[in-house]
């Protein structure tokens, strides 16, 4: 889901689609065949959400260090 976010997937087909327009790649990324959509959603719903809850945490709080003087026309503490 990282990879989705990463490459701004706008959801599971898209993300199916991206991943199985290059098979070659899919070996590299540990996937012996294509990714069905439906697989996506199995594997979405089995990961707990408080995982990426503090995977956001931690990049917000280095985005605060990495940009701590910069007005960015946001505020970080609400960015989620």
């Amino acid at each position: 889901m990282v990879f989705a976010q990463l490459t701004w997937r706008e959801g599971l087909r898209d993300m199916a689609t991206y991943l199985n327009a290059k098979p070659d790649a899919l070996y590299y990324l540990c996937f012996r065949e294509p990714v069905a959509k439906s697989t996506l959603a199995d594997a979405n719903e089995q990961r707990d959400w408080r995982r990426w809850k503090e995977l956001a945490k931690e990049f917000i709080g280095q985005a605060r260090t990495l940009y701590a003087g910069e007005d960015l026309g946001l505020r970080l503490e609400n960015a989620l």
